[in-house]
């Protein structure tokens, strides 16, 4: 049975934590626990997982909430909160729904962010819009020691994927540089298989498989993270599935 380290997990409770984005949502306003999501890896061996922040309306109530469950369940934490900085293995501010955009990069107080990741070795993940990949160039050369995770693949469409292909291949010499196989928001049963398998050659022959990381979007993306697990390997794209299902996020995400 294939081990699983699930890298991009949000959790909720709403009576702990509020998130307005979720507001009238029928299908993911209501709370989602750890035990529920590891329910989802009835055919693989899930070994554990990482909280990621899930761009809440209060960032230190979020913190609190998962600092509880890093405690009850030993998930490892990937917050927008530095408050707690010895207990993160990963920072996420949230670009893709900013109306900065990912020009937010290059702000001032977000660089001083950047120094304090490196300085604490807390990876960043990059989490930003498909239309806005071409400012992670600049932002990779400025930042060269900063050890860089991009969420979902980039989030790629299948409307632009002679653009995307064209701004994945600017990164790939970057040495710090993770693709996290996070299914996108907008993946589902009804997204093009073929496509899927054409994304995963194309990354694949650009980048080595050391540098890929799981992670299963759950609950955001319609696809259960049983559904998305079994994609990558009925792709048969991949040689190395430990390395993408476990052995590399535990490689990056460190100590705590």
């Amino acid at each position: 049975m294939q081990k699983i380290f699930d890298a991009h997990l949000h959790l909720w409770d709403l009576e702990k934590v509020n998130i307005s984005w979720l507001k009238n949502d029928k299908r993911l306003e209501q709370n989602f626990d750890f035990l529920k999501a590891k329910k989802e890896y009835k055919n693989f061996d899930f070994i554990g997982a990482m909280y990621v922040e899930s761009d809440s309306d209060d960032k230190h109530k979020e913190a609190l909430y998962a600092l509880n469950l890093k405690q009850n369940h030993k998930l490892k934490l990937c917050l927008a909160n530095l408050e707690y900085k010895k207990d993160l293995c990963a920072f996420r501010e949230v670009m893709h729904t900013s109306f900065k955009g990912a020009k937010r990069l290059f702000e001032d107080d977000f660089k001083k962010i950047i120094e304090l990741l490196i300085k604490e070795n807390i990876v960043f993940e990059a989490c930003v819009k498909n239309e806005e990949l071409f400012f992670l160039q600049e932002f990779l050369n400025q930042n060269p020691n900063l050890k860089v995770v991009l969420d979902h693949m980039g989030s790629p469409k299948e409307s632009r994927f002679n653009e995307y292909k064209k701004d994945l291949k600017s990164l790939k010499e970057f040495s710090n540089l993770y693709i996290k196989f996070s299914a996108p928001d907008d993946f589902s049963n009804e997204s093009s298989k073929e496509f899927i398998f054409e994304l995963f050659a194309f990354l694949k022959e650009n980048f080595n498989e050391d540098k890929f990381i799981f992670g299963s979007n759950y609950p955001v993306t319609r696809l259960s993270p049983n559904e998305w697990a079994n994609l990558i390997i009925e792709s048969k794209v991949f040689k190395e599935l430990d390395k993408i299902f476990f052995k590399n996020a535990l490689s990056l995400y460190k100590g705590v």
